[in-house]
């Protein structure tokens, strides 16, 4: 499907009813249940699957990937957790909800606006009971005390329950973030009257890395297994009903706090190289565990699983051997491939085609639409804005050669600029005697970043740098003037080493793809309301 940007209305008309007729042989395929899981900071290059080079061991996602279906050409719509949490809770853009950039705060006013539903909502409307698990990083609001603190003895007035969730237990920040402490649909996981404030520093052989409020017993080790535990507690609360699970990891995001073990199989020192590495392969045991734990139940046959990330990889191993971005350029929070290009990889026994590999281009906040397909929903043109469903390729039924998207827009970090690949000036020389911090060379950086989007603030990049795919061409438009700076063919250049912006070859090309890149921008959709 392309967007609404690139079509007229009888185009459109014409698309939604190909789409029904697709969507009609699709109904004969069962309701299945849903598993999405969704790991931190894991790249393109992290798992064996992906990247025979690895040194991770990968053997329980390796599995999937063998006995269902692999994407090669997969995006998270942003490089950044925050933003593209949003996305795939709705399968909106970002900038459709509160903050162009995400929300980051956990008692800030919630990314989602009035009226827009999640997937949660969506499958609830499709008689799917909803659990979220893991991080968050969707905001929070909560009842406050006569002093105008924050009354942890109350529910949350806006959260999981409200956002379209049966069921929650969820970090707002991450394991990395204050309140450190689980909410369990929509209060706290233990004696709020014993909520503190915790300083930053160890902590029960787990780490604190910033002081905020918490439960004193907090150990950032024991969340994989939390949340491991706590959805199978979930998929044991009623049989009556198929099940939506949407996980999101603590793997691999610091603190690098692997377990010793989780549920008998060992974790840290399992990669022989570090505690990052650790904690990317505590994602493929929480994965194993859970496949385990459905097949002990009789249920993975009737589960539909989709392993993917949050944005890219960190490539800190590389030393060790170990390419987090499978030999991309950039990484993590970069508008260049390894910023945001992920493992995708789908199973569903007897219904996603075995050893498959797919290399249209996917955007990981597509899932919603596709769920709500695949649960039998219904289609909503007010909702899933910019995302179209992967259904009928899931299930084997469209292959390559027929593309179901051929644009897609992403944005890099605030404030990294496409050219912005090396660390900002840290500090100034005559302040720098003395090596800085690791915090200081932090508070640096984003400093530095922060001027850096501050030029973007009349341009209409919302200070970041944007990129619009369409087919094999990538387009990357800077932060300054939103204009484009970059233009590289992927088929020949995956690595985006040949910048072909100033080749007349490509003018129209590069004309068409503004021109497309302007109307996503400045549209109420992007996508067909139907499928």
């Amino acid at each position: 499907m392309q967007t609404v940007s690139r079509r007229s209305l009888f185009a459109l008309a014409a698309l939604a009813a190909t789409a029904a007729t697709a969507w009609a042989a699709d109904a004969r395929a069962p309701r299945p249940n849903i598993l999405f899981v969704m790991a931190d900071d894991v790249g393109w290059g992290d798992f064996q699957c992906y990247n025979s080079q690895g040194k991770i061991p990968s053997p329980n996602i390796d599995r999937l990937a063998r006995d269902g279906m692999r994407f090669t050409d997969a995006h998270t719509p942003a490089a950044l957790c925050a933003p593209t949490r949003y996305t795939v809770a709705t399968g909106n853009y970002t900038w459709r909800g509160r903050m162009a950039g995400g929300t980051w705060g956990w008692n800030a006013e919630p990314q989602f606006l009035p009226g827009q539903k999640t997937v949660g909502h969506l499958l609830q409307e499709a008689d799917y009971r909803t659990g979220l698990f893991g991080k968050l990083h969707f905001g929070g609001r909560f009842e406050t005390t006569s002093d105008g603190r924050v009354d942890f003895s109350k529910p949350m007035t806006a959260g999981p329950i409200q956002w379209g969730f049966d069921n929650s237990y969820v970090l707002l920040g991450g394991h990395q973030a204050p309140p450190y402490m689980f909410f369990e649909n929509n209060c706290v996981d233990g004696d709020p009257a014993a909520v503190t404030q915790l300083e930053a520093g160890p902590l029960n052989g787990g780490v604190v890395p910033t002081t905020g409020p918490g439960l004193p017993d907090w150990d950032s080790r024991k969340v994989g297994q939390s949340l491991v535990e706590k959805v199978l507690a979930f998929v044991d609360q009623d049989k009556s009903r198929p099940f939506y699970v949407h996980l999101s990891t603590d793997g691999a995001h610091g603190p690098y706090t692997p377990p010793e073990n989780l549920l008998g199989t060992p974790v840290k020192g399992a990669s022989k190289m570090s505690a990052h590495t650790d904690m990317v392969y505590e994602v493929d045991v929480i994965v194993g565990k859970l496949v385990e734990g459905l097949e002990k139940r009789g249920l993975l046959k009737d589960t539909l699983i989709v392993v993917t990330s949050d944005n890219g990889g960190i490539p800190a191993d590389r030393a060790s051997g170990h390419d987090a971005v499978g030999g991309l350029r950039g990484s993590k929070s970069y508008i260049w491939e390894g910023g945001h290009r992920v493992p995708f990889v789908v199973y569903w026994k007897g219904h996603v085609p075995a050893g498959t590999v797919r290399n249209q281009l996917i955007g990981t906040h597509d899932i919603v639409p596709t769920f709500v397909e695949l649960a039998g929903g219904k289609s909503d043109p007010q909702q899933m804005l910019d995302s179209v469903s992967f259904a009928s390729v899931f299930l084997g039924r469209r292959g390559d050669d027929r593309p179901v998207r051929e644009t897609l827009l992403i944005q890099s970090s605030p404030g990294r600029d496409a050219f912005t690949e090396r660390d900002p000036e840290m500090l100034p020389a005559k302040k720098a005697a003395k090596k800085p911090t690791g915090q200081q060379r932090q508070t640096a950086k984003n400093r530095a970043w922060n001027q850096i989007a501050r030029k973007g603030a009349n341009s209409g990049s919302d200070g970041m740098a944007h990129a619009l795919r369409e087919g094999p061409w990538k387009l990357v438009f800077d932060i300054e003037h939103d204009a484009p700076v970059a233009l590289y063919n992927l088929d020949d250049d995956l690595t985006e080493q040949t910048n072909l912006i100033a080749d007349a070859a490509q003018a129209e090309l590069l004309q068409r793809m503004t021109e497309c890149y302007r109307k996503i921008r400045g549209s109420k959709r992007s996508t067909p309301g139907s499928w």
